[in-house]
């Protein structure tokens, strides 16, 4: 397995599906987006893409732990889940944070409250769970497991964890004018990057593996001097 880092200044020209034109339509304007990338090829089995999991958790703790401007994000797990069958009585117990549990240890991690949305036969539960530092490794396991339905974002604010934040946060990401039952990366780095937080965004095909993080051109110097050598 191979594996590096890259810096790409501009995000719409990194992903082919951010739009500047969108962007106006939905905020008005286009940020100058850029995008710090830890890249794994060659990733031929399992064991690889944990190990690779396990590298870029360490490439960012020990960011936020020598970068002062770093150090003061917190970081926040953006989960939904979502059935047709809106009357299940184990989907409305299970939620969000039951159901991982069955996979994922979250001891230590601070849970949100579930919001609930329903409309056109979708219900859907949203929430947001804080994560340490420390446990960055249990987010990126968590959000490589499902990316549609589990993205981590970065913030120097504090309201993640409100219902009414939630459900604001709900609306714009993954229901408004979105049929597929995926987060939309592009309004999320729009809805948060704006307001100066950073975007994770996990990526892989057969044989390669991608941890984008999406943040504003101006906030590109966090990441001076790093990378998986540092």
């Amino acid at each position: 397995m191979k594996y590096w880092t890259e810096m790409t200044n501009d995000a719409f020209s990194c992903f082919e599906w951010f739009s500047k034109e969108e962007a106006e339509q939905c905020i008005g304007y286009a940020p100058n987006l850029s995008v710090f990338s830890m890249i794994g090829s060659m990733v031929f089995s399992s064991e690889d893409r944990e190990l690779f999991r396990r590298l870029c958790s360490e490439l960012v703790t020990r960011a936020t732990t020598k970068n002062e401007i770093f150090s003061e994000y917190r970081f926040f797990l953006f989960g939904v889940a979502e059935t047709s069958d809106t009357n299940s009585k184990i989907f409305k117990y299970q939620k969000i944070w039951k159901r991982l549990e069955k996979e994922f240890n979250l001891d230590y991690i601070i849970l949100g409250p579930e919001v609930d949305y329903l409309e056109d036969g979708r219900l859907c539960y949203a929430s947001m769970a804080e994560f340490k530092g420390k446990e960055l490794y249990k987010a990126i396991q968590i959000i490589s497991s499902n990316p549609q339905k589990y993205s981590l974002i970065g913030s120097r604010r504090h309201d993640y964890r409100t219902e009414e934040f939630i459900k604001t946060f709900l609306n714009k990401v993954y229901i408004n004018g979105n049929k597929k039952g995926e987060i939309d990366y592009f309004k999320l780095a729009l809805t948060s990057c704006s307001k100066g937080d950073l975007v994770f965004r996990w990526g892989s095909s057969s044989e390669e593996c991608e941890l984008d993080i999406i943040t504003l051109e101006q906030n590109k110097k966090i990441f001076d001097g790093v990378s998986f050598n540092s």
